[in-house]
């Protein structure tokens, strides 16, 4: 944990959000804590969910039946208060959550479990929070005056919502629930045969008593304090208070996620509100004006390199809507000779250890077929097989950003806000854009890393598309020696796939 000294003069001019003296916990312990209650791997997707319990919308993990949906999600609630959470009961009658809604409305965070286990009457309420709306229901009074016994109870939206499905249920379809579908953040996890080799060792761990505590129970309750008193409903309530990122034109110039599909609009606009989440939950350490149109808390390049640090991987693979089963199958088909059934892709999968079903399988394929990675061949006589297409152009994605810039643009931008006194902008650029305040520590390592010279994101997304570019390179659409012209023509009509061109 850290804290930031303020000089008088500076804190003069600030809204303090919490006590002088109070300590902000660094990412890394949080995931210590979460380590220390059994997390094994699924470092980014806890830390995702950790930032999501505090202002995160709507998040659904999705992945195969006993793949580690449920442990990620509880081991996060861990970290936070045990009245922080409501989790809904899966038997409860359809007036029951209006009856009790003074109650739940009091949770920040909401789970809903499993969405194939869901009620009736519950889905029509996930869906309503799917599209930001709250729910509400005519119910009876009793102790209401004769006449006067319905009234309308309204359940509110949370901060954050969270729930789970597997992909594996062929009693669940998730595109019969578009409400949620369009809105969410999908997470999946991971079901690997190398990360269930990892589970094994850490519960023999366990049961031979050769655990270690990474923080100690005094630390770790300061942390889950902190974190439940994050002032959340300051920001979200109050259409007045905002939280500023100095940066994000620059940010958005630099084009940190491909724009070939449009869920790159709700992606990046998702980006925006995660960075300032990440700020929010350093908000100790952060600066605040109250101005006379609202409190406006200052983002930091430090905030920005988190959070494109924890969540940019998901977020661009996301908007290349490539999930994990789809890198695979791309995988797969890159090293076949040509095309390939699906029974076959599934256990040429399984063989190298993928844990994926006929149905993972479908779906990816359908996918894929549908955003023009992949072509489908007709088989009058058998089953239809699979070959990749010559979409180029998508998978070569430079991402990430010039984090250098964006220190400088935060330092620039924030003398330009007419709200903050010259004494908090300098006080801000002096202390996070320059010297140690562009060292941050790794979220995953705990190292200090200087965020101007970073590029490690890039490299993950590099492994990540790597299958999916080298798909599509040369000589699989043709012999080394084939023209420039078909390349072109080849890449040219695969632009025009889904559009009105002829």
């Amino acid at each position: 944990m850290k804290t930031i000294e303020i000089p008088d003069d500076v804190a003069a001019a600030l809204y303090r959000t919490a006590s002088p003296g109070t300590e902000a916990p660094e990412m890394f312990q949080i995931l210590e804590i979460g380590r220390d209650n059994g997390l094994v791997g699924e470092a980014d997707t806890y830390l995702t969910c950790i930032i999501a319990m505090v202002r995160g919308q709507l998040v659904v993990l999705y992945g195969t039946s006993r793949g580690g949906k449920d442990f990620v999600l509880e081991t996060a609630f861990k970290a936070f208060p045990s009245d922080y959470v409501y989790e809904w009961p899966n038997d409860e009658s359809p007036t029951a959550p209006f009856y009790n809604a003074e109650e739940i409305n009091g949770y920040p965070t909401q789970y809903f479990g499993d969405m194939a286990g869901v009620q009736d009457h519950q889905e029509k309420i996930l869906k309503a929070f799917g599209e930001g709306n709250d729910a509400d229901r005519s119910v009876t009074d009793i102790s209401a005056a004769e006449g006067d016994e319905a009234k309308m109870q309204k359940l509110v939206c949370p901060r954050t919502t969270f729930a789970t499905f597997a992909t594996d249920n062929r009693n669940f379809d998730f595109n019969d629930w578009p409400e949620v579908r369009k809105r969410s953040f999908m997470i999946g996890v991971d079901g690997s045969k190398q990360q269930t080799e990892n589970i094994i060792m850490q519960k023999a761990i366990e049961h031979a008593d050769d655990t270690t505590r990474n923080v100690d129970p005094l630390t770790a309750a300061k942390i889950r304090e902190y974190l439940g008193a994050i002032p959340a409903a300051m920001f979200t309530d109050h259409p007045n208070n905002m939280i500023v990122l100095p940066a994000s034109r620059e940010m958005a110039e630099q084009k940190p996620m491909p724009t070939e599909f449009p869920e790159a609009r709700f992606d990046f606009e998702r980006l925006m509100k995660y960075t300032e989440t990440v700020t929010l939950m350093n908000h100790a350490n952060r600066l605040t004006i109250d101005t006379d149109a609202g409190k406006k808390m200052l983002t930091t390049p430090g905030d920005v390199w988190m959070a494109m640090k924890i969540m940019g991987e998901n977020m661009i693979i996301s908007a290349l809507n490539l999930t994990d089963e789809d890198q695979a199958v791309l995988r797969f088909l890159k090293e076949s000779t040509g095309s390939e059934e699906r029974s076959t892709i599934q256990q040429g999968l399984r063989a190298d250890g993928y844990n994926i079903n006929d149905r993972d399988v479908a779906r990816s394929l359908k996918s894929m077929r549908e955003n023009g990675y992949i072509s489908i061949n007709d088989n009058a006589s058998g089953p239809n097989s699979y070959s990749l297409s010559p979409f180029h152009s998508v998978t070569q994605v430079e991402v990430g950003l010039d984090y250098a810039k964006i220190v400088e643009a935060c330092r620039e931008k924030v003398y330009e806000k007419s709200y903050v006194p010259d004494v908090v902008a300098d006080f801000y650029a002096e202390t996070f854009c320059t010297g140690e305040g562009l060292f941050q520590r790794n979220p995953y390592t705990g190292e200090a890393v200087d965020i101007t010279e970073d590029t490690e994101l890039q490299e993950v997304i590099d492994g990540a598309t790597e299958s999916a570019e080298e798909t599509f390179d040369e000589p699989m659409f043709g012999s080394e020696t084939s023209t420039n012209d078909d390349t072109a023509d080849a890449q040219a009509e695969a632009k025009t796939q889904g559009t009105l061109a002829d």
